[in-house]
């Protein structure tokens, strides 16, 4: 492995965010259709000529031994990244149809694109431990964090490949088509009824939360066994063996698979859905495990991939961050896609296109963010395609201050040296669970690479302070105190101004549960949509655009919730009653009955709201009978709220507020007459969050912290705990199950056994139907009884799900009682149904970015550096988080340092011709003093001349394959000097 050691030691490295300047594509030159397929992705994706790498490979498209694979492609790939000067720029390798999926470790097959991530692996032996793949969940930038158990080489490598040459491009097509285009379908988490395999259905709940703070990227999961007919999907993840697709079931840049067996097992005989039934079923990637590799969720994507792909990372980087264990696996798709990147704009100052220099030019470039949540930190220069030099890097300056603050409680964090933004979440995270402030915050933070991950802890969020610190405090006595104010029927829009690059702050005050818009307009006549908010709540707006416009105006509508209780009819209950719901998200309410519509009889009155069902006995007592829901006057607050003063701060005062019951403003005065609206808080009861970022003592601000949202989300997960039952069974034996809802109220069932030969499976199958059929449990406040499954050495067992969404909701608490002479249960004592408590918990998120929103910046270009000649300068900027998301410009040029010139003439191709021909192209310079003539095209050099003023090469098409061919040639000189000439492009095609 001497190459690995030497691709490893080669210093230097622009780090990506992925590009065709980033992609090594590899070609089997003995398969038309490889070739075909490759030069198709290189066209699609701007791939350089030079990063295509042509391998011979004779055998099948199946499997291929572990020495197969080092001779005939890994070896040749370090050469080829060596000796073309590529190992600071390769992060993806794509493999192009016709290449084995398989690659054996002894008798142990791995796949391919696994292989090339880290290596080949055993899964048992003293090196087991080395399957794990540490780059898994680290939302870490790939360059800095490839996977510790890699055998000395890393990529994120995919396999483009289909049943059809036409498939594969569609797959390409799916891929490139995706990009930017921050989808609104729908990714379908399903939970299959093949208990074997959805076993993946616990991580659900997680990546569901997490996509929410996406706002525009949605995740849903349901029980199902098919989605024939759905179309339009943006992802899917199921697990089954066998499973119908509809064409077109998958929009651009989807993401789809089956935790199966052999799902990775893409050509010969398999009896199961494959990665490749996804792809054709327009799916942009797919996985599937080229082995058996037993029901392990590990070695399956995470759902918590979609989370990824919503932050902006590439496809390849979304599955290989989920897959803990992905040494059995192959990845079939387009690597590049990113349906929710966010680039922004870029372009070349002062040099224009094709304009000749000579000598030290001074170009310059100007880049602008997307918008001021994502901010650029580092420009690269390439040229040819080729990583050059990095021109500015706009790390976090140590100095920079960032603060965030926990319902009004802030933190103040100081960057410092040689911080990244890996280390400063680290340290933010740190800060954060200091227990001196979690004991007053009650929140939870956890790393993710860039970004924090904030649980909300509090089990009585109401009766929890509220901090806010007056920065307008003085010298004078000031007095505080606290007003309670009905919530506003509409949302309130204040302005907070420009800031330095000239974008405009806006704050919108609304109540939680009111959607709003935030529009923008020139002339007040014409308005667009800046922002939807559709949680309500308060909310915080940087108008980027601002800085072009001469005046601006802006304006908030809102849809006030419609908060009256709904009601509907259950129907008919066995007893002769009538079942009726009522549902009254916001608000007290009471239930009537009537039989005249005129009379009416209070049934109940429900003093919190929610969903109550309720069964009317009295139903058959009447002729006809009449229901309404009633909702109640909320009732007036019995306390005043407190305001005290905590300490003083560098800004300001800090106040803590105490015992509000009502939303709230807290007022100053200085004479206890006038008072002065400070600060309203209109989301009692919720957590709230706030970030922002100043320069400290630095020289500038390259530092920045966000807050995804000003209030903590709530969890829309139900409640489960797990229950497993063994032991003897005889008839007698019972089961009882008692359940304290978090109203208190008590409900009982139970079953016995009464059958000689039954099982416990039986006795369990007995008693979730008695569970689910209880009335008492079946409104919202209730619980089911579901998964109902054998395990291991004669036990069973099933999960109980609280119907409620959330964290309270999981507050009802269960009691499993048994004979204790004869079963043993795995629940002692009485317990809550949060096992998931994780996932119920109010979440919130910080991210960290680094650089500006608007980069300038001159730099000088020695052209002396270059061939004389054509060339391409292309600038990329980078992202300032970890999804590195590429901006880029280029700028064709032409130097000319010496008198040597050259030109290249196709001589009977041009524009469009056959692959089946064979094509001239002569090179002539304006000098004997030629030592080499060298011709290039897709794959890099074709050949060579030696010691000739002019060549003429002889290129046959079927050599390169059907798709689009650069040509151009560089010609030395024996006095050192050189000369790259205009590039040509003929497209060959498979007809004449």
């Amino acid at each position: 492995m001497a190459l690995a050691c030497l691709y490893l030691g080669l210093a230097s490295r622009a780090y990506a965010g992925g590009s065709g300047l980033n992609t090594i594509v590899i070609v089997n030159q003995l398969s038309s259709n490889s070739c075909e397929v490759a030069n198709y992705f290189c066209e699609r994706r701007q791939v350089p000529p030079e990063n295509v790498l042509r391998i011979n490979w004779p055998g099948g498209n199946t499997t291929w031994t572990s020495n197969d694979f080092q001779i005939t492609l890994l070896n040749p790939l370090f050469a080829m990244l060596a000796a073309r000067q590529l190992t600071n720029q390769a992060d993806y390798v794509v493999l192009s149809m016709d290449l084995p999926f398989q690659t054996l470790n002894g008798t142990l097959p791995n796949g391919t694109t696994s292989v090339l991530f880290y290596g080949l692996k055993l899964d048992s032996g003293p090196g087991w431990q080395g399957i794990t793949n540490s780059y898994s969940g680290s939302e870490q930038i790939f360059a800095r964090a490839k996977p510790a158990s890699a055998s000395g080489y890393s990529f994120l490598s995919t396999m483009l490949t289909a049943n059809t040459v036409a498939q594969a491009k569609a797959l390409i097509d799916q891929g490139v088509a995706s990009d930017g285009t921050f989808p609104a379908q729908t990714v379908m988490l399903a939970k299959s009824s093949d208990s074997t395999r959805n076993i993946r259905y616990k991580a659900f709940d997680n990546a569901v939360f997490n996509t929410r703070f996406g706002r525009n990227y949605s995740v849903q999961r349901t029980n199902s066994d098919s989605i024939w007919g759905q179309t339009n999907l943006l992802g899917f993840e199921t697990g089954l063996a066998n499973l119908s697709l509809s064409p077109k079931t998958f929009i651009p840049g989807a993401m789809a698979d089956s935790l199966t067996s052999y799902g990775g097992l893409i050509f010969g005989p398999n009896g199961q859905v494959t990665a490749l039934d996804f792809v054709g079923a327009g799916a942009a990637g797919s996985y599937g495990t080229v082995t058996e590799p037993s029901a392990v969720a590990a070695k399956f994507p995470d759902p918590q991939n979609y989370f990824y792909q919503s932050r902006g990372f590439s496809l390849a980087e979304c599955y290989y961050q989920s897959i803990f264990q992905p040494y059995e696996g192959l990845i079939v798709g387009e690597p590049l896609a990113a349906p929710c990147q966010r680039p922004g704009s870029g372009q070349w100052l002062g040099v224009s296109s094709n304009a000749l220099l000579s000598g030290t030019a001074q170009p310059s470039l100007q880049f602008t963010s997307p918008d001021g949540q994502h901010s650029l930190q580092q420009v690269d220069l390439f040229t040819d395609g080729k990583y050059w030099r990095t021109l500015t890097n706009l790390a976090p300056q140590a100095g920079n201050v960032l603060t965030v603050t926990l319902n009004g409680y802030p933190l103040n964090y100081t960057v410092p040296t040689n911080s990244t933004l890996a280390t400063l979440a680290t340290n933010l995270a740190a800060a954060l669970n200091a227990p001196a402030y979690t004991n007053i915050t009650k929140t939870a933070a956890f790393v993710h690479g860039d970004r924090i991950e904030l649980h909300a802890a509090s089990t009585n969020s109401a009766a929890d302070p509220f901090f806010f610190t007056d920065t307008t405090a003085g010298g004078s006595p000031r007095f505080y105190r606290a007003v309670y104010l009905s919530p506003p029927t509409v949302p309130v829009l204040s302005a907070l101004g420009r800031d330095s690059s000239g974008a405009f702050r806006l704050h919108v005050e609304a109540r939680a549960a009111m959607p709003c818009v935030l529009q923008a307009s020139t002339d007040l006549r014409n308005w667009q949509p800046l922002l939807t908010n559709l949680l309500g709540g308060p909310m915080d707006f940087v108008d980027p655009a601002a800085a072009g416009y001469p005046k601006r105006f802006y304006r908030v509508a809102a849809s006030v919730p419609d908060n009256r209780p709904r009601l509907s009819a259950l129907g008919r209950t066995q007893t002769g009653g009538f079942k009726v719901r009522v549902q009254s998200p916001a608000a007290p309410f009471s239930l009537d009955a009537s039989s005249d519509l005129v009379h009416w009889t209070s049934l109940v009155t429900n003093q919190t709201a929610g969903t109550l069902d309720l069964e009317d006995t009295a139903f058959a007592n009447f002729a006809r009978r009449f229901y309404r829901a009633t909702a109640r006057p909320q009732p007036a607050p019995t306390s005043t709220p407190t305001v005290s003063e905590v300490r003083s701060l560098a800004n300001g005062l800090l106040l803590r507020v105490d015992g509000a019951t009502n939303a709230y403003i807290i007022q100053v005065s200085t004479d206890l007459i006038h008072w002065s609206p400070l600060s309203t808080n209109l989301s009692l009861g919720k957590a709230q969050l706030a970030a922002s970022a100043a320069k400290g003592a630095a020289q500038a601000l390259s530092t920045s912290v966000t807050a995804s949202r000003g209030v903590f989300l709530d969890s829309v997960a139900n409640g489960t705990r797990s229950v497993s039952v063994n032991g003897i069974m005889s008839v007698g034996t019972w089961l009882q199950l008692t359940v304290t809802k978090t109203n208190g109220a008590r409900v009982n069932v139970g079953v016995t056994n009464q059958i000689v030969t039954a099982t416990i499976l039986d006795l369990l199958n007995q008693f979730t139907n008695a569970i689910n059929s209880s009335l008492a449990l079946q409104g919202t406040d209730g619980l089911v009884a579901e998964d109902l499954a054998p395990g291991w050495f004669g036990a069973s067992g099933f999960n109980l799900r609280v119907r409620g969404t959330g964290q309270d909701a999981a507050g009802i608490k269960v009691l499993l009682s048994a004979p204790a002479s004869s079963l043993v249960l795995n629940l002692t004592g009485e317990v809550a149904l949060n096992q998931n408590f994780s996932d119920l918990q109010p979440r919130n998120q910080l991210y960290l970015t680094a650089g500006a929103t608007n980069l300038a910046l001159s730099f000088p270009l020695d052209t002396t550096a270059l061939p004389d000649g054509y060339h391409q300068l292309t600038a990329v900027a980078y992202e300032g988080s970890h999804v590195r998301t590429q901006t880029r410009t280029t700028l064709p040029i032409r130097v000319q340092n010496s008198s040597l010139t050259a030109t290249l003439t196709p001589l009977d191709v041009s524009g469009t011709a056959s692959v089946q021909g064979t094509y001239h192209f002569q090179v002539a310079a304006n000098t004997n003093n030629v030592t080499a003539i060298r011709l290039f095209s897709t794959g890099g050099q074709l050949d060579v001349v030696t010691s000739q003023p002019s060549a003429t090469f002889t290129v046959n098409g079927t050599s390169l394959g059907v798709g689009l061919h650069p040509f151009y040639a560089v010609v030395e000189t024996a006095a050192g000097l050189s000369y790259r000439t205009d590039t040509r492009f003929v497209r060959l095609t498979a007809g004449p």
